[in-house]
């Protein structure tokens, strides 16, 4: 196989760095990065000398830098006739990642997004119960992204943290929602969104509610900003079982059970003690490095490994460009589908 390029490398540039370390592959990687310091920081990396020197030696592509830049550099590495790997959120709105699937599937190219939690050992718990029927019928997600954070300068709470949860939501659900009602707010004043709470309605009746935002109290040490606080936080609740996930702290509780009517028209919780599920941890570099292995099996055998853009892109982006017109008009928004 031909070397790895990557595109990028700030924090999370570095994260796949040492992914891809722990993958035993670092001979194997080149990198393209306009930043002296930010080259610096990556001792041992091979980097080449602009992104076209790149794209001529290696036959797939990392793609880690600011969100406005994806578009145009998907769509260099497309058309140089590169595999991809994305970083979430893939382009800045669903048109963009519809446009770019029409040129992967011209080009026979395969594209995986970067979508962290479809690698996280508990998220993929969560959605093989919900799969399995384990937590009967559906009625409510809510996952809470949110915390006293850095507000990062290329976008805002909606591509930034809850586009995570557009993805695994509907994931957990087996659907895409059908509307869409959100709230925005720019509480610095700076011009993009630093605070949003969208709400989800599923033709089940399945509800849904994201937070995200960078101004608000946390709960635990953020990893990656020194003084910040965050959550990171998912509820699954359905006819026959309650869950709830920390991947701050990596918690995973479950109660199962039902109400069942009583006494005078009541209905009682009757469910058995909370259960801790064993399910392992795994911190930021080993999730990375689960899905950069899925990347390679599928452009080992060309078949997808992991979400494209059709369905880690264009799908929610699709609920986060409904919640951009529902918090401007007031107004609930049909998802396109």
């Amino acid at each position: 196989m031909r070397p790895l390029l990557l595109i990028g490398c700030g924090a999370f540039g570095r994260v796949h760095l040492a992914a891809l370390a722990r993958l035993g592959l670092s001979d194997r990687v080149l990198g393209v990065e306009p930043d002296p310091a930010m080259r610096a920081a990556c001792p041992g990396l091979r980097f080449v000398a602009d992104l076209a020197e790149g794209l001529a030696q290696c036959g797939a592509a990392i793609i880690a830098t600011p969100v406005p830049t994806h578009a145009a550099l998907a769509r260099q590495v497309l058309e140089a006739g590169l595999d991809l790997f994305l970083e979430k959120p893939a382009t800045e709105t669903a048109a963009e990642s519809a446009a770019l699937a029409r040129l992967a599937a011209a080009r026979g190219r395969i594209v995986q997004l970067g979508l962290y939690f479809r690698f996280h050992p508990k998220a993929q718990a969560l959605h093989a119960m919900a799969r399995a029927g384990e937590f009967g019928r559906l009625h409510y997600l809510a996952a809470r992204m949110s915390g006293l954070k850095r507000a990062r300068g290329d976008s805002g709470a909606l591509l930034n943290d809850a586009v995570h949860f557009a993805d695994l939501l509907p994931w957990i659900a087996g659907a895409a929602p059908i509307q869409v009602f959100a709230q925005i707010a720019d509480p610095l004043g700076r011009g993009r969104e630093d605070l949003a709470v969208i709400q989800l309605r599923f033709a089940s009746g399945l509800i849904g509610l994201i937070e995200a935002g960078c101004v608000l109290p946390g709960r635990w040490p953020d990893t990656v900003v020194p003084g910040a606080e965050t959550r990171k936080e998912v509820m699954v609740a359905g006819s026959a079982a309650l869950a709830e996930v920390d991947f701050a702290t990596e918690e995973f509780t479950l109660r199962r059970g039902a109400h069942e009517a009583g006494p005078g028209g009541a209905w009682l919780p009757r469910h058995a003690p909370r259960e801790v599920p064993a399910i392992p941890a795994a911190d930021p570099v080993a999730v990375v490095a689960a899905e950069l292995a899925a990347f390679l099996r599928a452009v080992e055998s060309r078949v997808p490994q992991g979400p494209d853009l059709i369905e880690g892109g264009v799908a929610p982006l699709a609920i986060l460009d409904a919640a951009r017109r529902s918090a401007q008009d007031h107004r609930v928004v049909e998802v396109a589908p």
